[in-house]
């Protein structure tokens, strides 16, 4: 059933390591995800995996557990190779690694209609897409659209950040977030976004039909094209001394208000 890697030459170990570059991501279609958490959540959701790396401590630490989600790869002739923690740690992303790293196929997304957009222009540190992704999804939205220079929500921060939502709803990059966001508007999608020269979210209107909320940049916002796209501009209400709140944050705020006239 598994198959053992015992030199840190190993091929596959060698295509593991350059898998840190984005660019090679790209051009391989793949990308890697560590942690038991997200082995499962992918696995449930019929991520399509094409190799398996885990430790034989981790194997004995989760004997049973795990069974179940090893005999769907097995089923499906997915490659599983045991090796040392030295060597698993030799590949790893993590300070403190968890014993299982995984290669899959990237996401793909259906060609469908979403009623419920977030679009993040620009968001640079992982954590906070990671988050965002989170919150999008127990908030109830659809999909989750990123600009070229958002974080790449392969990159192993966005993953982890998201504890597993990236595989539970769209999430997906698009070469022009501003054309896209024109495409949505003259679809009747109402884009609502976000500015400190915006209306407080405490006196918004209600929000009818489909609509998607814009998150810019953690220090300039949003672009001034998107902010001429927009059919709605909100700002939260500063009560405190604080100025201003991170971005992922605000778009938990938002996201839950604006979802609530939809209850």
């Amino acid at each position: 059933m598994f198959q053992e890697i015992s030199s840190k030459n190993n091929e596959q170990l060698k295509y593991l390591r350059k898998l840190v570059n984005k660019s090679f991501r790209d051009r391989e279609n793949v990308f890697c995800l560590e942690g038991t958490k997200l082995f499962r959540e992918a696995v449930t959701s019929q991520q399509h995996f094409l190799q398996v790396f885990v430790t034989k401590e981790w194997l004995e630490m989760n004997a049973g557990s795990n069974d179940h989600y090893l005999n769907q790869l097995s089923s499906k002739e997915v490659s599983i190779q045991i090796l040392s923690e030295a060597l698993l740690s030799s590949v790893s992303r993590l300070q403190q690694p968890e014993g299982i790293i995984c290669i899959l196929n990237k996401l793909t997304v259906e060609n469908r209609t979403f009623q419920r957009h977030i679009l993040l222009d620009d968001i640079q540190d992982p954590y906070n897409v990671g988050t965002i992704i989170r919150t999008a999804d127990a908030a109830g939205f659809d999909c989750v659209v990123t600009s070229l220079k958002t974080a790449d929500i392969y990159n192993e921060k966005v993953l982890r950040g998201s504890m597993g939502s990236v595989f539970h709803l769209p999430v997906f990059q698009v070469d022009s977030l501003l054309n896209y966001a024109k495409a949505l508007r003259s679809e009747k999608v109402t884009i609502i976004g976000t500015s400190l020269e915006g209306s407080s979210l405490w006196e918004r209107k209600p929000i009818t039909g489909s609509f998607a909320i814009v998150m810019g940049n953690e220090s300039k916002g949003m672009s001034k094209e998107m902010n001429q796209v927009c059919d709605i501009l909100l700002k939260i209400p500063m009560i405190g001394r604080a100025e201003s709140l991170n971005v992922a944050t605000a778009a938990g705020i938002i996201m839950y208000d604006v979802v609530k006239d939809y209850r």
